[in-house]
């Protein structure tokens, strides 16, 4: 396997530098491009390169603030055209040709004269790919020469300085693209592919580029990066009305089976969205995957939406869905809205699970294994209904959204488990079967309302949002314990017990923002630049829950109330959060050449709680009333270098608060389990100290050399008076626990780093991602009366390439490296380690025409459990009609008939490892169908036949 990873590594490595070794191959053009009248430098004139021969858009470059250009991917020995084009002046362009003794073609200075001709016939005879209107980069579909069927993403592909990366991501000089709209409004969802991937190019009069401010956030500070890239996908005048899907069904061995189909219609003010499917191939159901599965685009390189083999046991899934949006306003503009969303939802699910688990567990001298199997079948149902409705202008924004659901389900399972320990052998062994039945619903009420309107004294700067929910739950279940101990004999149990449990939750809270508090205070005054902000958030719950249990009496043949078991609590809280924030920016810029930022801020916040807890269990009655004072920081910095970089960073301190549970206190001990947690009416709030840092880099420039981007974070943190656990074996080795407080408490930090780079090779592109993440958990606790520092760290390391091969092949492997560590501290204690070597492989090829073959395999190594698992999956797709409208799929999935689903987790003093059923080798075929029609009259959108050459 790292041989096969070593080898593809190679390969891309050799192509990249048969790519390096082609550099003698390029040239360079440059020079300064200026006002014929003034003869001053002209910035943002759009210089295009296109190959002479069939007019192929090669690259384009837009002048700097002094009109400089220097463009350093030309051909040599290739007749190029260079034009020159800017708003309100006459295009200018050359002919030229580069040779290997002369690589670099000055143009020196160009001075290009005002036009006062017709504005539009200049832009129309240019046909000018790319252009800068404003702020807002602009790309013109018709300068792209694509088959008639090509959508969205084909075009972007080809454009310079947009890469399209393998997760699915779009960058556009390195910037990453944060929201995708058509004619300025959500497309389906949100979801980029939905847009990309459907929408054919020639119903495409533009595509927009710019940036925006998050209408999430008050954007009091000003912060850069609470800003979005957005890209609007402007649809010509004829082509406002389209409706596109798909619908498909496939059958397979194994008595595997999959259905799905979607349809989405849109005209000027509305849009609806239809989606169904059922499968029992573990594929994950919901509205958004069903319609982002439907694209249109028939390459597929991720090989998503397949039949998942790494879900736990056997699925039956059945789904469908509907979603309505109307805008009252036609405007198309992302900053306006005025929209209305409904949207119903049913999902049925039927699960069949097994498994085995080993763990060891360390505690003191003793050294503790067990295997445990469990069978388990479950059915749930789900329905739900949302509607939200979302009106903002550029000072004003409202938002109100209901959401219901209904669940009913029940479930069965049985599992079976022994513990031995050394040196001493089998100390006990454990069966149980039950059975549950359970229903509920749920009701959610949320508005918010954001006024940013200026007067004269900038007094009407305010937030106010209102958030509720009521839930209620009802079950019942079964169980038949058998507790057999070889240890102590008399520990020896076995229950027939039910349980009948009830409850209900209503919560609610109101927020409230007043920006302006500084100008209210302090009138004209300036403070230094400081602004004030007051923010309160109050919520009240109330939550019930009862629970009447009873055991099977033999000699009477009936079940027998358990009073101990049977009770009510009631609890009453009540929150409120009052802050005040301080916050200060400081700012320096120079036009066209760069841009600083930084800001302070710091949080004094209060956390009044009050606590009343009911039921007809004395001592649990309890009133209980606590404040805190909670300050925080943060500082935020960025710097933007412009058409060079962009780097951030945010580092923050916070500090939180909670109290113990009354499950906690005086928890309610049900003798059935096999561990028990007596708890301690003693325990006193504890406190969260949190620091955090991120830091971003963005590489913004050098089309020719790639992108380039990376993040950094670390989060630390540290709880004091933590609760923790004081516990010790009993004679049967059941674990009981005495919480505790204890002042160093708990400590933990995890942290990250992502790289990606990305090289585009003419029209290849290869790419590289690292991620690394880190955590280190420390927690203290007293066993057998001794204390311990319990010590988790997990490493989770992942390298992946990924090389595309114009629209015909990609290639892509991935080498993972988990390790984990649990290490309790003590006189005796003993590590518990894992290492755990995950490998992926894909291969798509899309050869010969119409078809696409692709191969996916992943490998698992887990070293401490010893299992291993293969899984290698292929595809064969073959799309026909003129449209390329209808598919028929051959899916080949788990050919070695070796996979297996392997879970390790670690925990205190613990280490476990458990393989869980799934699916296994089958082989299905698929055939499917995309309806298409874009402008009222059309087809699938495109009357014209244009192929690239």
């Amino acid at each position: 396997m790292r041989f096969i990873f070593t080898l593809l590594i190679f390969c891309f490595s050799f192509n990249s530098f048969g790519q390096a070794k082609d550099s003698t191959k390029i040239g360079s053009v440059l020079g300064i491009v200026k006002d014929s009248a003034n003869e001053y430098g002209l910035q943002s004139v759009t210089i295009t390169i296109y190959q002479k021969s069939d007019s192929t858009l090669l690259d384009y470059q837009l002048t700097n603030p002094q009109g400089e250009f220097n463009i350093q991917t030309i051909p040599v020995l290739t007749p190029v055209i260079v034009n020159f084009s800017f708003t309100g002046y006459m295009p200018f362009s050359k002919t030229l040709q580069l040779d290997s003794t002369n690589r670099k073609y000055d143009f020196k200075t160009i001075m290009l004269a005002r036009s006062y001709g017709s504005l539009d016939e200049v832009v129309v005879q240019a046909v000018l790919p790319i252009r800068m209107n404003g702020d807002t980069l602009e790309i013109n579909p018709t300068a792209f020469k694509l088959d008639s069927n090509a959508v969205v993403e084909d075009m972007l592909r080809r454009v310079p300085g947009v890469t399209m990366w393998g997760d699915g991501t779009i960058t556009v000089n390195g910037k990453t693209v944060n929201k995708v709209f058509v004619d300025g409004k959500p497309f389906f969802g949100g979801d980029p592919a939905i847009a990309t991937q459907n929408l054919p190019k020639n119903a495409i009069e533009k595509i927009q580029v710019y940036q925006e401010q998050d209408y999430t956030k008050d954007n009091i500070d000003q912060n850069p990066t609470d800003s979005l890239l957005t890209m609007n996908i402007k649809l010509r005048e004829d082509k406002k009305f389209g409706l596109f899907g798909k619908v498909g069904a496939g059958i397979g061995t194994d008595h595997r089976y999959e259905a799905d189909g979607t349809m989405q219609a849109y005209n000027r003010k509305n849009r609806f969205s239809l989606a169904a499917a059922s499968n029992n191939i573990n594929k994950s159901v919901d509205m958004q995957s069903i319609v982002r599965q439907g694209s249109y685009r028939d390459f597929n390189p991720s090989n998503r939406y397949v039949a998942n083999f790494g879900g736990s046991g056997v699925n039956r899934i059945g789904f469908i869905g509907a979603n309505y949006m109307h805008n009252f306003s036609q405007e198309n503009n992302s900053r306006l809205n005025n929209q209305l969303n409904a949207g119903y939802n049913f999902r049925s699910n039927i699960n069949d699970v097994s498994s085995q688990t080993s763990s060891q567990s360390n505690f003191d001298n003793r050294a503790l294994s067990s295997e445990s199997e469990r069978e388990s079948h479950s059915e749930n149902r789900v329905h739900s209904v949302n509607t939200s409705y979302n009106k903002r202008d550029r000072s004003k924004d409202f938002n109100i959204s209901s959401n219901y659901s209904n669940t009913s389900g029940n479930s069965s399972s049985s599992s079976s488990s022994s513990t031995e320990e050394a040196g001493v052998g089998l100390v006990n062994t454990n069966q149980q079967t039950s059975t549950n039945e359970n229903s509920g619903q749920n009701i959610s009420f949320n508005t918010s309302y954001r006024n940013n309107d200026d007067d004269e004294r900038n007094l009407k700067s305010f937030n106010i949002n209102y958030n509720a929910n009521y839930s209620e739950n009802n079950s019942t279940r079964n169980t038949l314990t058998q507790f057999t101990s070889y240890a102590k004999p008399s520990d020896s149990r076995y229950f027939n017990r039910n349980y009948d449990n009830e409850s209900s939750n209503f919560n609610n809270s109101l927020g409230f923002g007043y920006n302006a508090l500084k100008r209210l205070l302090f009138g004209s005054h300036n403070l230094w630049d400081v602004n004030i902000i007051f923010d309160n958030n109050l919520s009240v719950s109330k939550n019930n829950f009862s629970t009447a249990a009873s055991d099977y009496d033999t000699l009477s043949n009936v079940y027998l109330s358990n009073d101990s078991l049977t009770y009510y609590n009631d609890v009453t809280r009540i929150e409120d959060r009052p802050s005040l924030r301080f916050s200060k920016n400081f700012r320096k810029n120079l036009s066209d050449r760069y841009f600083r930022y930084l800001n302070i801020s710091a949080v004094l916040q209060g956390h009044i709680l009050s606590e009343k807890n009911r039921s007809d269990i004395d001592d649990r009655n309890l009133d209980r009333t606590y404040s805190f004072f909670l300050p925080g920081l943060n500082i935020s910095y960025n710097y933007n270098k412009f058409r060079k970089y962009n780097l951030s960073f945010n580092l923050s301190q916070n500090n939180s608060a909670g109290i113990p549970s009354i499950d906690q206190l005086r928890p309610i001990i049900d003798s059935s389990q096999s561990s028990f947690n007596n708890g301690n009416p003693y325990l006193k709030p504890f406190y969260n100290n949190n620091l955090s840092f991120t830091f971003n880099y963005e590489k913004q420039s050098g089309r020719d050399k790639g992108e380039f981007n990376f993040r950094v974070f670390l989060n630390a943190g540290r709880t004091r008076n933590g609760i923790t656990d004081s516990s010790y074996l009993d004679q049967s080795r059941r674990r009981i626990t005495y919480l505790i407080n204890l002042e160093e408490g708990r400590r933990n930090m995890n942290g990250g780093l992502s790289v990606n780079k990305a090289f585009k090779l003419k029209k290849d592109m290869l790419q590289f991602t690292y991620s690394w993440n880190y955590s280190n958990n420390r927690t203290p606790n007293y066993f057998l009366g001794d204390f311990y520092r319990s010590k988790n760290t997990s490493s989770n390391n992942n390298l992946r390439v990924f090389y595309s091969v114009g629209d015909i092949a990609t290639f892509q492997v991935a080498q993972g490296l988990n390790l984990t560590n649990s290490l309790p501290r003590g006189e005796n204690a003993k590590p518990l380690k894992n290492t755990t070597y995950i490998t992926n492989a894909g291969v798509n090829l899309k050869y010969p025409k119409n078809f696409t073959l692709s191969n996916t395999f992943d490998y698992v190594n887990n070293k401490q459990a010893g299992q291993t698992s293969a899984l290698w999956n292929a595809f064969l797709t073959y799309r026909f009609l003129k449209t390329k409208s209808a598919e028929v799929k051959l899916s080949a999935m788990d050919i070695l008939r070796q996979n297996k689903n392997i879970d390790v987790n670690t925990g205190l003093n613990s280490l476990s490892t458990t393989v869980t059923n799934g699916l296994q080798n089958f082989y299905m075929v698929t055939l499917s169908y995309y309806p298409r029609r874009f402008g009222r009259g059309s087809g699938s959108g495109n009357r014209e036949m244009r192929t690239e050459r």
